[in-house]
Formats: structure tokens, sequence, C-alpha cells
């Protein structure tokens, strides 16, 4: 209903735009620009502007048009099409990154021991572990992962999309996971796993929990994050 709406208003608001647009260039046209043309230059003018004038109501009249075969699509039902299309971008949105997600999933904390500095290995393996348990969303500390995450060490900190975290804090990378397989898998896998990081890196590391989570919240990437940009690429035709 929302996305109805949202057409609705979006064409509305284009067709206030052309009316305004059409005032102005009848408000241009007045006594006081007129002084100090010949009557040739005011006649070309005057053709100038009812030709712009035409054009502009060809187009007002065809967004009016445009929005009398939505309205009569969406009442008569035979605007599912467009929904489905509707649909199905939000569906990529999520799967990219750019729409938050919520789902039953598990979340994973690792908080290093006094004195000692957090790796970012550490950090990759279990994300990559996850991403090999079919987790359909990540974050780490509320950092939405996607193809162009990077998750590197700079000097004191770890850097996350760009965003740098002190590696003496405690990290939670969360995940949204089949639900199904928690309990009997993913969980007790991912704890084999930390066990496994925790006896390679000795006791006076980094301590890891795995927990089951009814209701992960996997934020959207953020817009203003490096991984968000799209500047260099082009479309292949």
């Amino acid at each position: 209903m929302k996305n109805r709406w949202f057409q609705y208003i979006s064409i509305l608001i284009v067709c206030v735009l052309v009316g305004l647009v059409i005032a102005l260039l009848m408000k241009n046209l007045n006594v006081t620009n007129l002084g100090g043309k010949s009557l040739q230059e005011l006649q070309n003018s005057i053709i100038d502007y009812q030709k712009k004038n035409e054009d502009l109501n060809n187009r007002n009249a065809r967004l009016y048009e445009y929005l009398r075969e939505l309205e009569a699509e969406l009442a008569g039902g035979s605007g599912e099409s467009y929904l489905h299309i509707v649909d199905e971008k939000e569906q990529y949105a999520v799967f990219a990154g750019l729409r938050a997600a919520q789902n039953a999933g598990v979340v994973i904390t690792l908080t290093p021991v006094e004195g000692y500095r957090m790796q970012d290995a550490v950090i990759r393996q279990l994300v990559n572990e996850l991403s090999a348990l079919g987790a359909q969303a990540i974050a780490i500390n509320e950092e939405r992962k996607v193809a162009t995450t990077e998750i590197r060490t700079s000097q004191d900190l770890i850097l996350v999309n760009g965003v740098g975290f002190s590696r003496g804090s405690s990290f939670e990378i969360k995940a949204i996971v089949d639900p199904a397989k928690i309990d009997s898998y993913v969980v007790p896998y991912l704890v084999s796993v930390a066990d496994s990081i925790k006896k390679q890196l000795g006791d006076q590391s980094v301590t890891i929990t795995v927990r089951k989570d009814e209701s992960v919240l996997i934020p959207a990437l953020r817009e203003d994050r490096i991984a968000y940009q799209t500047e260099l690429l082009k479309p292949v035709e």
C-alpha cells in the first residue's frame, strides 16, 4: 500500500511542478520585459512561449493519463505485475545490503584479554565460516558486510567498511542463518571453530562466545561508507 501511495504522490508532484513551470513561463511575458523589444521580436517571443506552453500541456496530459491508467490497474487488480517488480527490487536491495534485515540467527562476541590486541584474521575467519554455513546477512560491530567490505588491521585499529574499531575492544559478529540448523549444527560448529582459534592463540588472547538469537537485526550499509561507492561502475550494454 505504501508503494502505491508513493507512486500516486510522485506523479502528482510532477504534475504540480509542470503546472508551476507553465505559470512561470507565462509570468515572464509581462509588460516590464517587453519595453525594449521590437514588434517582430515580441511576435517571435509569443510564438516561442506558445510552443513551450503547448509542449508542457501535452506532457502534463500524458502524465495525467498515465496516472489514470495506474489507478485503473490497481483498482482492477491488474497491477500485480508492477507490485511484483517492486517486491523483487526490495529483495535485491536486501540481498545487496542496502536494506536492513531481521530473522533468527547467531551472535558471536570476541573479547580480548587485557593487553591483547585483536587480530583481523580472527574476525575474517569467523566471517568466512558464517558465509560457508549459508549466512544470508552478516554485520561486524553493526557494519553490514557486503561484497566490497574490507576487514583489515591499521595500527591500533581494525577497519570495517572504512570505520575503525580499537583492537583492544570487543567485537560482535551477527548473522542470519537457517533457523532449522542453528541448534543442531550452526552453533556447535562455530563453538568448535572458536575453541580451535583459542588453542592457536593461547589462553591469554581472546574469549569467544557463540549464542543463538531469535531476532537478529542486521543494519543496512550506510551510504557514507567506502563500500557503498559506485561512481566508477558502468553498466554493460
